[in-house]
C-alpha cells in the first residue's frame, strides 16, 4: 500500500497534474478513507511505532535513498494512526526530514508545503529556525520565489527572530533583483546583518548594483567588505558553502572595477588574489593580462598570457587570449611577430568556426555535441596544471568544447531529466500495485480482466520511438563518415551535397519526433469525468490507476519538452561562440593589416634616417659589436644620456688619486 499511495508523490516529481491533484486529493485523503473503512485502525498507532518509523526514515536519509525515505516519513506524518502524537518531538523530526528528502528529490513545491506546517507553529517550535532556512533554500533552488516571499511574510511572529529576519530580507532582495528593481533590492540587502549566512551574498549583490549604476567607488567598498575580512574574524564563521565561491567572484569583481577605473596595477593585485585551486583562475589570468595590456605593461601581459596558455590550453578564453597576444606585440611595434600570431590565429580558429556552422545546420551534429557536453560535465573536474608546467596542446574537438560557455541551465535541466527518468522507471509497477489493492478491496483474489486499450500504454508509440532511435543512430554514423572524409582531404564540392542530404534527414526525424510527442501528450490526458469527481476509496484508486497507466506517456512528453528547452539553451551558447569567433577573426584580419602597415612605415622611417645621414640603431649589426668582446666581457647597449657631472666626478677622482710608487723590479722591466 505504501508504494501504491506514493503515486501522487511521483506525479508531483514528474510535474504531471492529475485530476486527483486538481481536486486536492492527497495521501492524507487515502489514509482517512482507509480509516473510515476500518482498513487502517487508528488505535494501532503508538509512540513506539512512530519512533520505529522515524528511525527507519532517518536511516534511509543517511543512505540518501530519498524516495524510500519520503514514503516512510509520509506514513509517519499523514497516517491517522499517529494523529495523537502530532506534538511530539518524533513527529516534528519526521516532518523536517520529509521536507529535506523531498527537496533532494526535486519536489520543491511539495517540500515547501511540508515546511509551511512547521512554520505555522511559530518561532517557539524548535524546528522553526531550521525550517525557515530550508524554506529559503527551496525558494533559491528554483521554486516560486515571489510566491514563497509572500508566504513567508505571513508566517511566524512579528518581529521574527534575527536569523529568520535576515533570511527573509535576503530573499526579498533577491526577488527584487531578479525583477530588475535595483533600488528596492539594495534597500533590502542593506538590512542583512553580518550574523547572517547571506551577508557575503548580500554585499556582493549590492556591489553589482552599484557597478551597474556606475558608482565604482561604492562598488569597490562593497566588494572589499567581503574580500578583506580575515579568516580569523569571528563573523567569518557565519557562512555556508556559498561563501568561498562568492569570495572568488569578489576578487574578480574588484579586478573588473579597478580595470574599469583605469587602475591597471590595482586590477593586477586583485586578480592575483584568486586562489590557484579556484575554478576562476583562467578567467583571472585572462582579465589580468587584458588589464595590463591596456595599462601599458606589455611584458606582464605577455607573461600572464603565457601562464594561461600553458596551464589552461582549452579554457573558454583561449581564443581571445591568442588575439590579445597578437595585439600586445603590435603595440610593442613587433610587427613581424604580430603578423605571425594573427596568421596562426586564423589557421587555428577558422576550422572551428566552420565546424560550428555545420553543427548549427545539422540536427545530428547538435545531438552529438549535446551528448559530449553532458559527458564532460559528468567527469570529475580536472585540476589545473601547476604553475611552471605546460599542459599538452588540445585537439580541435576538445578545444571547441572548451571554448563553449554553456549556460548552467542546460546542465540543470538535464539533471532534472535524469531525476524524472529514475522516478518514472520506479513508478512502472504502481498501476499494477493499485490494481492489486482494488482486487483486495473487492474481497476477491480472482484475476482482473486485462486493461482496456484506452488505459494501456501505446505500443505503436513505443515501436515508433525505437525506430526513431535507430534513425538517429544511422544519422550519427553518416555524420562520422563525413567527418572522416573531411579529415582525409575530400573535396568540398563532393562533401557539400552529402551535408545537405544529412541536414534534410535530420530535419525530417525531428519533425516526426515532434509529431509523436504531441500525439502522446494528447493521448495521456484522457480522464473520465466520473473518476475525476470520485472521492471514495475505490474512485480514487481507479483515478490514480488510470493516471499511472498514462504516466509513462505524460512523463515522456514532459521529458521531450525539457530536452527541447535544454537544447535551445545550448544552441544559444553555440551561436554566441560562433559569432564571437567570427568577430575575433575579423579583428585578426584588421590586426594583420595594421602589422603590415606598421612594418611598411618603419621601413620608410629607416630610409628617411639614412637619407639624412643618420644610421638607425636597429640596423646596426649586433654581431659586429659583440665580436670585438672577450669571453669575460659583456656588451650593454647605451639606453640613455650621460650626465655631465659623471665625467667631472671621474676626472676629479683620477686627479686626486695619488700615484703608486714604482718598485726597482718594475722599473727595470
Amino acid at each position: 500500500m505504501r508504494r501504491a499511495v506514493g503515486l501522487a508523490l511521483l506525479l508531483s516529481l514528474c510535474g504531471v497534474e492529475t485530476a486527483a491533484a486538481q481536486e486536492g486529493t492527497t495521501l492524507a485523503d487515502y489514509y482517512r478513507s482507509l480509516a473510515d473503512r476500518r482498513l487502517l485502525a487508528a488505535e494501532t498507532g503508538s509512540i513506539e511505532a512512530l519512533r520505529e518509523l522515524v528511525q527507519q526514515g532517518e536511516a534511509l536519509v543517511v543512505q540518501e535513498r530519498w524516495d524510500e525515505a519520503a514514503l516512510v516519513l509520509w506514513e509517519a506524518t499523514e497516517s491517522p494512526r499517529f494523529a495523537d502524537f502530532a506534538e511530539t518531538e518524533e513527529m516534528r523530526q519526521a516532518e523536517f526530514m520529509l521536507a529535506g528528502a523531498l527537496q533532494e528529490m526535486g519536489a520543491l513545491r511539495t517540500a515547501y508545503r511540508v515546511l509551511e506546517r512547521i512554520l505555522a507553529r511559530g518561532p517557539s517550535d524548535p524546528y522553526f529556525g531550521p525550517a525557515y532556512r530550508r524554506a529559503v533554500d527551496v525558494a533559491l533552488a528554483g521554486a516560486d520565489l515571489a510566491g514563497i516571499v509572500a508566504s513567508l511574510e505571513g508566517v511566524g511572529a512579528d518581529p521574527l527572530p534575527p536569523d529568520a529576519a535576515n533570511e527573509l530580507r535576503y530573499l526579498r532582495g533577491r526577488e527584487r533583483y531578479d525583477a530588475d528593481d535595483l533600488a528596492a533590492a539594495d534597500a533590502q540587502l542593506a538590512e542583512v546583518t553580518r550574523r547572517s549566512r547571506f551577508y557575503a551574498n548580500a554585499q556582493y549583490l549590492r556591489g553589482v548594483i552599484a557597478a551597474r549604476r556606475g558608482a565604482l567607488d561604492e562598488a569597490e567598498a562593497r566588494f572589499c567588505s567581503i574580500a578583506t575580512t580575515p579568516d580569523t574574524d569571528r563573523f567569518t564563521f557565519y557562512v555556508d558553502r556559498r561563501y568561498f565561491e562568492i569570495r572568488d567572484l569578489t576578487w574578480l569583481a574588484l579586478g573588473r572595477v579597478a580595470h574599469e577605473g583605469r587602475r591597471a596595477e590595482d586590477a593586477f593585485y586583485y586578480y592575483f588574489q584568486v586562489p590557484n585551486d579556484s575554478e576562476r583562475v583562467s578567467e583571472a589570468l585572462f582579465e589580468a593580462a587584458w588589464s595590463m595590456y591596456e595599462g601599458g605593461d606589455a611584458e606582464t601581459a605577455v607573461d600572464l598570457l603565457d601562464q594561461l596558455g600553458a596551464r589552461f590550453p582549452s579554457s573558454p578564453f583561449v581564443d581571445e587570449a591568442a588575439l590579445l597576444r597578437g595585439y600586445v606585440h603590435l603595440a610593442r611595434c613587433e610587427f613581424e611577430e604580430a603578423d605571425r600570431l594573427f596568421v596562426a590565429f586564423a589557421a587555428r580558429f577558422e576550422p572551428i568556426r566552420d565546424e560550428l556552422d555545420r553543427i548549427l545546420a545539422s540536427p545530428s551534429r547538435r545531438a552529438r555535441i549535446f551528448e559530449e557536453l553532458l559527458e564532460i560535465e559528468s567527469r570529475p573536474p580536472t585540476p589545473p596544471v601547476p604553475e611552471g608546467q605546460v599542459a599538452p596542446e588540445p585537439e580541435a574537438r576538445e578545444l571547441l568544447l572548451g571554448l563553449l560557455r554553456v549556460d548552467p541551465t542546460f546542465f540543470r535541466l538535464y539533471a532534472e531529466i535524469r531525476t524524472l527518468d529514475a522516478e518514472a522507471a520506479r513508478s512502472a509497477s504502481v498501476a499494477d500495485q493499485i490494481a492489486a489493492i482494488e482486487v483486495r478491496l473487492s474481497g476477491s483474489e480472482a484475476p482482473e480482466a486485462a486493461a482496456s486499450q484506452a488505459d494501456a500504454p501505446e505500443d505503436e508509440a513505443a515501436a515508433l520511438a525505437r525506430d526513431l532511435a535507430g534513425a538517429r543512430a544511422a544519422l550519427r554514423a553518416m555524420t562520422d563518415q563525413l567527418d572522416t572524409m573531411r579529415r582525409a582531404g575530400a573535396a568540398r564540392d563532393r562533401l557539400e551535397p552529402l551535408e545537405q542530404e544529412l541536414r534534410g534527414l535530420g530535419d525530417r526525424v525531428e519533425q516526426i519526433e515532434r509529431s509523436m510527442r504531441q500525439s502522446i501528450a494528447a493521448s495521456g490526458g484522457a480522464q473520465t469525468s466520473a473518476d475525476a469527481a470520485a472521492t471514495d476509496l475505490e474512485g480514487m484508486l481507479r483515478r490514480d490507476r488510470r493516471a499511472a497507466y498514462h504516466l509513462p506517456a505524460r512523463a515522456a512528453a514532459l521529458r521531450a519538452r525539457m530536452i527541447d528547452a535544454a537544447n535551445d539553451v545550448a544552441v544559444r551558447s553555440i551561436t554566441e561562440l560562433r559569432d564571437r569567433l567570427a568577430q575575433s577573426l575579423r579583428r585578426a584580419r584588421i590586426g594583420r593589416i595594421d602589422a603590415v602597415m606598421g612594418s611598411k612605415r618603419r621601413i620608410e622611417i629607416q630610409i628617411e634616417s639614412l637619407a639624412a645621414g643618420r644610421f638607425p640603431a636597429e640596423l646596426q649589426d649586433p654581431l659586429r659589436i659583440q665580436g670585438l668582446l672577450r669571453d669575460d666581457e659583456e656588451y650593454w647597449p647605451f639606453e640613455g644620456e650621460y650626465w655631465e657631472d659623471e665625467y667631472e666626478e671621474d676626472e676629479e677622482s683620477l686627479a686626486e688619486e695619488p700615484a703608486e710608487p714604482v718598485t726597482e723590479s718594475e722599473a727595470e722591466e
